[in-house]
């Protein structure tokens, strides 16, 4: 047995062993979908139902394994989606640093820009291009926990919505169930981090009520009370001059050295006191100012806060990782139910691929996947999407599908009777 079988042997193992502890208490057929999706994301590396079902290899038409796969995903009730994802939870939930934990919230958007007859389409803005052109998609909304080890970003709440569904409330109602998520895991004890899209009075007063710490950007527009006196946070930032340097180190293993400087701040509408922290050197044209409810006592707390903050750009990886290793955007499933199933079936991939990440020096198999992957770097930041290639390469080499894992009862064909005269 050379070492391509043995990893692809390995790697089925793993898979299948993950997906057993996601379907407990499932039945049998909905334990078989779940390994199916499973295993057809880990070799086909695509939300394409096409490209899962080729990976399954299964001795019947391509037509019948689509036909099969689509209506699993149209048809899950919601009771198993619940167990499916409390087992991910439950598992996902040992890797995660409960004693220092750190919540990412963002959202994101799936390009739908020549699609006409999916289910309620709406026009979102397309982030990933120059232009920020509005196109027809869906928004994503979704929270990632890190990792106790690696500090790898892990979903705990993924939601595709349109605005123009019947059940639409509002997006803040997204929001406030992604918060509700890290509640069900972390309790009050986790800190929320926001991009500048959260810049809301409705996420503050959320956040102080549920006395949970939370590092938020502010938009320009944006005026505090400063000694009194109503401000911009922009013209404030211009005023100031960093005094504290803080040095980080990108991915690229480039240094670079920032300024950082504080001062306390009211929201005029709550009267609440924060801390507003301004950051320096990120951008040529305009500081990045922070609103935070963290203690800060020293200088040393404002780059913690900081630091805290640069851990956003996780998410983004996390994000770019669901759109170009899994061509998310490129999902082909019609209805927003059917999206969301499949969007279920990835976030537990990338939570698995995330478990092997946050064990990169302490599994052996995760060590032979990042080999296989061939990447360029030798170290990254965020593993997802090496782990990605090198599971795909891995299985390239499986000659047969996930079939003869799986515990299926042969049954005799009944015989005919006869009648002997």
């Amino acid at each position: 047995m050379n070492n391509f079988t043995t990893n692809t042997y390995e790697m089925k193992r793993e898979i299948v062993n993950f997906s057993k502890k996601i379907s407990l208490e499932l039945n049998k057929p909905t334990s078989k979908f779940v390994l199916d999706m499973q295993y057809g994301l880990s070799k086909g590396g695509s939300c394409l139902i096409s490209e899962i079902a080729r990976s399954l290899d299964e001795d019947i038409k391509l037509n019948y394994t689509i036909e099969r796969l689509c209506d699993n995903l149209n048809n899950l009730y919601e009771e198993e989606k619940e167990t499916i994802w409390n087992n991910y939870i439950k598992e996902v939930s040992k890797v995660l640093d409960k004693d220092n934990a750190i919540v990412l919230f963002d959202d994101s958007d799936i390009n739908k820009e020549y699609s006409k007859k999916l289910e309620d389409l709406d026009r979102v803005i397309d982030a990933s291009s120059k232009d920020k052109k509005t196109v027809n998609g869906y928004h994503v909304c979704e929270a990632t926990a890190l990792t106790k080890n690696e500090k790898q970003p892990l979903s705990i709440y993924s939601k595709i919505y349109s605005c123009k569904s019947k059940d639409f409330v509002s997006k803040n109602e997204y929001t406030k169930k992604s918060i509700e998520a890290a509640e069900d895991i972390f309790g009050e004890e986790f800190i929320g981090i926001f991009d500048r899209g959260y810049d809301n009075n409705k996420i503050f007063d959320y956040m102080s009520k549920k006395h949970h710490k939370f590092v938020v950007r502010l938009d320009d527009v944006r005026t505090l009370l400063f000694k009194g006196k109503r401000r911009s946070v922009l013209e404030v930032a211009k005023s100031r001059k960093g005094k504290i340097v803080m040095k980080v180190l990108f991915d690229d293993n480039e240094e670079q050295e920032l300024l950082l400087s504080y001062t306390k701040a009211v929201l005029p509408y709550n009267n609440e006191e924060y801390t507003l922290i301004i950051v320096y050197g990120l951008s040529e044209e305009k500081p990045m100012k922070l609103l935070t409810n963290i203690d800060i006592n020293d200088k040393d707390d404002v780059i913690k806060v900081a630091r805290l903050y640069l851990s956003r750009w996780r998410i983004e990886e996390h994000f770019r990782g669901k759109k170009q290793e899994y061509d998310f955007e490129n999902m082909r499933v019609r209805t927003l139910e059917s999206m969301n199933n499949l969007n279920m079936m990835l976030t537990i991939h990338l939570g698995h691929i995330a478990i092997l990440a946050d064990n990169i020096d302490r599994k052996l198999l995760t060590i032979k996947i990042i080999y296989a992957s061939k990447s360029l770097k030798e170290k990254s930041i965020v593993w997802l999407s090496q782990i990605a290639r090198g599971i795909k390469r891995i299985l390239s080499y499986a000659h047969t599908g996930i079939k003869e894992w799986m515990d299926i009862e042969v049954r005799e064909k009944y015989k005919q009777l006869e009648l002997k005269l």
